[in-house]
């Protein structure tokens, strides 16, 4: 069994999408688990939206079905503060790790873990968006509403969609993840524009608050592997929690992570803090009743989330980027994801005038230099 694997129990295929390639790969890898073929979604939905919790249950399924709709969509980010004009490409939705703090809870109506198979429209809507977008620099990546890599033993995806992305010039592509499931990317050849990327927190943040998900310290040691193998490797620190002692345990990871990465095999790093829509808080609350992370003093900001008050926020940032620097150099690139031009400025010393140049300082292969002032 791999990572995640043993906690599915269930699979539902939808009629549709059953003789589709993926599917039956998947339900032959799958084959001592129960399979429903789905003539009506709604009944699927309806039935696990009725259990005491349809979240925690709906990650013990799969469901294999077709996407309708548009694979590449950009980033939603959030309104009034600076994005960085990021494609997300949503071919897997929900995850099985349950962190505390995770926006899928709130975000999606459909608590399943959905893999979509229709893989020829991927690559139909692949060619087509990317030959719109042929006179700029695309950065787009998996991993926004599902893990990139979670499920990947039994959907091998990352072959494919490596395979697919190599050597593409204008195109940095990007696998997010807080898996270990990195055996498909180490047997495919490097490319300088593939970048597999972990998202990082302190030890005792993701024991207390990432259930499922594997000590922080395996995931640097997964990058560790995959920027030996060729690849380069980006970080997301991504939520930063304030809570007593977070100075050291922030710091202790940072020491760590360039203890084994190399600085200038590192493609980004985001920093973003703590933030989560209002409405979010109670459902929080009501599955993970021993959380602390929920009772820190906030504010709503103007996109109308909840957020640490700004001084506390630039304070947070500053003493990540301090480590940063510190144990690593000032040459990796670092930027925010969701904040305002006067946090960079005041943290980063940077005046990006707007997410395209986010967007062109991020989409710099290496021996560029940035041209944010």
């Amino acid at each position: 069994m791999t990572e995640f694997q043993n906690q599915i129990q269930k699979i539902f295929v939808d009629e549709t999408s059953l003789k589709l390639p993926l599917s039956q790969k998947i339900l032959k890898k799958l084959n001592s688990i129960p399979v429903q073929v789905v003539k009506n979604e709604e009944e699927v939905i309806k039935r696990y939206l009725a259990l005491k919790d349809s979240i925690g249950e709906g990650k013990k399924s799969l469901w294999l079905k077709s996407l309708k709709g548009d694979f590449v969509k950009p980033c939603p980010c959030t309104p009034y503060y600076l994005g960085c004009n990021y494609y997300i490409m949503n071919t897997d939705l929900n995850c099985p790790m349950d962190c505390s703090y995770c926006i899928l809870q709130h975000y999606l109506d459909n608590p399943l873990m959905i893999i979509h198979v229709n893989t020829d429209d991927l690559w139909e809507q692949l060619d087509k968006f990317l030959f719109k977008q042929r006179n700029r620099f695309i950065r787009i990546g998996t991993g926004e509403l599902g893990d990139s890599l979670a499920l990947d033993p039994i959907t091998e995806r990352s072959k494919e969609l490596i395979a697919y992305f190599r050597g593409k010039k204008r195109v940095n592509f990007e696998l997010k993840t807080k898996s270990l499931n990195i055996d498909n990317i180490m047997s495919e050849e490097p490319s300088e524009n593939i970048i597999t990327a972990w998202s990082l927190n302190t030890e005792l943040m993701a024991e207390k608050e990432e259930k499922g998900a594997p000590p922080v310290r395996d995931r640097i040691e997964a990058a560790f592997e995959v920027q030996n193998r060729g690849f380069r490797v980006a970080f997301h620190f991504d939520p930063l929690i304030l809570y007593p002692g977070w100075e050291k345990g922030y710091e202790a990871v940072i020491k760590r992570l360039f203890s084994r990465i190399d600085p200038s095999r590192i493609a980004w790093i985001s920093l973003g803090s703590l933030r989560f829509p209002k409405q979010l808080k109670s459902l929080i609350r009501k599955r993970f009743p021993s959380t602390k992370i929920i009772y820190q003093e906030m504010i709503k900001g103007i996109d109308g989330k909840l957020r640490y008050f700004k001084p506390l926020r630039i304070k947070l940032y500053q003493k990540i980027v301090k480590a940063i620097h510190s144990y690593g150099n000032e040459k990796v690139p670092l930027y925010f994801c969701m904040e305002s031009k006067e946090i960079w400025k005041k943290v980063l010393n940077k005046e990006p005038g707007s997410k395209e140049e986010v967007e062109a300082f991020l989409s710099l292969l290496p021996g560029f230099e940035s041209t944010i002032k």
